[in-house]
């Protein structure tokens, strides 16, 4: 770490004291902090957090030394030596280069999160695109199954009025009636389902309560049909065509009692979702041939600019990747898995040894990532783990069997973020202008604000549980348990920390 740039402020010179800002009593120094960054300022024993647009006041005696440096970069710091008397320091011009190196940090930041803001906008756009497609095929099947809807629903009707006398295969009228009445059915339901994706409320009432109509109707034109081949003398048109008329009638009751409006809807549109995130988001991994060919073999999720960059490479046949992601709408979410009793591990599913417990979104990820290490495995590629930026390395569990209780304990000690949020040591960081940070993203999915508080949850924490979480960071949760598997099974890999601005010149 590079020593802190220093300087001097003589009190007893004039131009050293602000005159709108400087203190009130002789022997103090006002810090002003005109940084859009959280900074720490130490004076003796006296260390204070500073928010932007904030200032403290600290006693000075004859000869002391201010230090300051970054919250989020403490390497990022400097010192300031002043004499006994009043002092205004400004964070960006009393503390040598320490100003220009935090601007110019801020301003790196700053091009991130608009990056992020414009990666984000692009994503989704993409998302759009696709959302578009599929409803356009969508109203395709809607309107050539109102189609046919009619055609079979006028045929139907027209059956009544049909002599069967006059027809030489009686017995085939029938049977066409019966599948006339099948295809009034499924094509009716057919448009009720493609129209509860429409965008107007009115239109999908109107198909949802009109394909119901139409089932009935076109099982009271049957029914009225039979019934006069039976008085024309066809009595067993009843058994023919009645009583698969009957059947199709009582599973429209049937399919009409459970129905409801709004949960036709809701499914339609999560099937519709699922389809989305089927050509946008899910990931099942694809790990390509070649002996010696590098795979991404588990990936931190925070980093999303660059997942999505690696999910696109993955799909264009140039970066062989064995991570899946299988978010909550996809088929496989929530789909628990069963450990091979050849592990002798505890559990009913593997969320157990991952996570300690059941998880709502499920295992079957795992069971896919298993399938494409080993089939990495056998391909001979070089494995690769990603770490978080800068921590190569850091936040293993001790070993696989220890996965599943290390991931509850660090569940327990998050939940208390709750009452960190109600404590006096939160209120009082809200006194003091925590909540001026920024919000914006960057790539890691963090901001000023989220990493302010983390750092204060922590020091709010008992020692032994901040060093646990502390020992915690470098990996994703779920990474921790890829990468005790991986080392459970002897499989070498390489130990590589996410470069954002590397990933992004793949998409």
């Amino acid at each position: 770490m590079a020593a802190p740039e220093s300087c001097v402020v003589d009190v007893a010179l004039p131009g050293n004291v602000l005159p709108e800002a400087a203190p009130e009593e002789a022997g103090a120094v006002v810090v002003e902090n005109d940084l859009p960054a959280a900074i720490e300022v130490q004076l003796g024993q006296e260390v204070r957090v500073l928010y932007p647009g904030r200032n403290g006041r600290f006693q000075t005696g004859q000869s002391d030394k201010v230090s300051v440096s970054l919250r989020d970069e403490p390497h990022i710091s400097g010192s300031c030596q002043v004499s006994e008397g009043a002092a205004t320091l400004v964070a960006s011009e009393s503390f040598g280069s320490f100003g220009p190196q935090a601007r110019e940090l801020g301003q790196k930041e700053q091009q991130e999160v608009e990056r992020e803001k414009s990666l984000l906008e692009d994503r989704k756009k993409r998302v759009e695109r696709v959302r578009r497609e599929i409803s356009s095929f969508t109203m395709r099947c809607f309107y050539g199954n109102l189609s046919c809807t009619a055609l079979l629903f006028c045929a139907l009707v027209a059956y009544i009025f049909v002599d069967p006398n006059s027809v030489g295969n009686p017995g085939l009228l029938f049977i066409t009636l019966v599948l006339l009445l099948m295809g009034l059915s499924t094509s009716s339901f057919c448009v009720m389902m493609h129209g509860a994706t429409i965008p107007r409320p009115m239109a999908k009432k109107l198909t949802f309560h009109g394909g119901q109509a139409c089932c009935f109707l076109g099982g009271l034109a049957a029914t009225i049909a039979i019934t006069m081949y039976v008085i024309a003398g066809f009595w067993w048109a009843a058994l023919a065509a009645g009583l698969p008329t009957c059947i199709l009638l009582v599973l429209m009751c049937l399919f009409r009692r459970e129905a409801r409006f709004k949960d036709h809807v809701g499914e339609a549109e999560a099937r519709e979702k699922a389809i989305v995130d089927g050509k946008t988001i899910v990931f099942v991994g694809q790990v390509l041939p070649g002996r010696g060919r590098t795979c991404v073999c588990s990936w931190p999720g925070k980093y999303q600019s660059a997942w999505d960059a690696l999910v696109t490479g993955s799909r264009s046949g140039d970066i062989s990747a064995a991570v899946v992601f299988l978010p909550y709408g996809s088929k496989d979410f929530g789909v628990h898995d069963r450990v091979p009793a050849e592990e002798h591990l505890q559990g009913c599913c593997w969320c157990m040894p991952i996570y300690g417990e059941r998880k709502p979104w499920g295992c079957r990820w795992w069971t896919n990532w298993i399938r494409n290490i080993e089939e990495a495995h056998n391909r001979g590629a070089e494995m690769e783990v990603y770490f978080f930026k800068g921590m190569r390395g850091k936040g293993k569990v001790r070993d696989f069997s220890t996965a599943g209780e290390e991931h509850k304990r660090r569940e327990a000690i998050q939940s208390k973020g709750q009452d960190f949020l109600k404590s006096e040591a939160y209120s009082k960081a809200q006194d003091q202008g925590v909540e001026d940070l920024s919000k914006e993203l960057r790539g890691d999915s963090s901001s000023q604000f989220s990493r302010e508080v983390q750092r204060l949850f922590w020091a709010w924490l008992p020692e032994e549980e901040r060093s646990f979480l502390e020992a915690s960071e470098g990996l994703g949760n779920s990474q921790k348990a890829e990468v005790a598997w991986l080392e459970r099974k002897g499989y070498r890999y390489t130990e590589v920390e996410v470069d954002i601005s590397k990933w992004l010149q793949v998409m």
